[in-house]
């Protein structure tokens, strides 16, 4: 690349040399030249153009030195970059977040204080581990601040694996047992064995067999709560979450919501309640 700025800078210098020239030489034939296009125009932008590409390459050498002398100009570079983004999506996210109304989760599960003055929004997987050391981080807040409303925002991010159980705490509003299914769902791996000749439709199957005992065993009637996991309020609350997710610009879980601080990644049981003391 440099070495075309060069062939074209000096390309350029020649052709405002032969082209001055030329002037020159119908201005001592013809004693004036009156044309203004050719006598000052086209000489003009010639001579731009040539400077233009000179400095062009000049630079191009110049940064191509700076980075062979110090590589490490680019991962400063890359970081910059990677801070400025960031930066663009808490803007954006800071947005969304004063868009949020109570419709965005009316058919959400809620754990804790359903009357609460302090909101907590959790967007998670029951597949994602660090989902999990945050739900322990919550259920330890929890024994301690009694003005907490935690509102579930199920983002299975992993696919149908993951929608099965989201859809079923959604459902398990229906009876009452939100909390007793979602503690549950976190102490059990939801993912059976399976060997390269297991298909996707016998993987979902395990894995809602196995969703269906851990909910008996928390004290769900399953039956009931089959058909309740069809239930369009089911669709509705996993797509409104989606929506908000892409709003607030998460692509991975946890992610967490306390007044007006937005939190991306896990967060212990410390950090949350600095952060609820602060929503106060």
């Amino acid at each position: 690349m440099n070495i075309l700025m060069l062939i074209l800078s000096l390309i350029w210098v020649i052709a405002f040399v032969v082209y001055t020239k030329v002037i020159a030489d119908n201005k001592s034939k013809n004693g004036k030249v009156k044309n203004a296009l050719m006598n000052v125009a086209i000489p003009a932008v010639i001579l731009f153009c040539a400077i233009y590409t000179t400095a062009s390459w000049i630079v191009g050498f110049k940064t191509r030195d700076a980075i062979m002398a110090d590589p490490s100009v680019l991962i400063d570079a890359s970081e910059r970059l990677q801070q400025i983004e960031q930066e663009k999506a808490m803007e954006a996210s800071k947005d969304a977040l004063n868009e949020i109304t109570e419709d965005d989760s009316k058919y959400a599960p809620v754990i804790g204080n359903k009357e609460g003055k302090v909101v907590l929004y959790e967007f998670f997987d029951y597949n994602c581990g660090f989902c999990k050391r945050g739900a322990q981080s919550i259920k330890e807040v929890l024994t301690t601040e009694n003005d907490v409303k935690v509102v579930l925002k199920n983002l299975p991010i992993f696919g149908s694996i993951s929608e099965l159980p989201a859809r079923a705490v959604i459902a398990a509003q229906k009876q009452g047992k939100v909390a007793e299914l979602h503690d549950a769902l976190f102490e059990t791996n939801l993912i059976p064995q399976a060997d390269e000749n297991t298909t996707e439709e016998e993987m979902l199957k395990k894995i809602e067999a196995n969703i269906m005992k851990i909910a008996k065993d928390a004290g769900l009637d399953t039956k009931q709560l089959k058909e309740d996991m069809k239930d369009p309020s089911v669709d509705e609350e996993i797509t409104r979450t989606r929506e908000l997710a892409s709003k607030l610009m998460i692509q991975g879980t946890p992610a967490y919501i306390v007044g007006d601080q937005f939190f991306r990644g896990y967060i212990d049981a410390n950090q949350m309640r600095t952060a609820i003391q602060q929503a106060r």
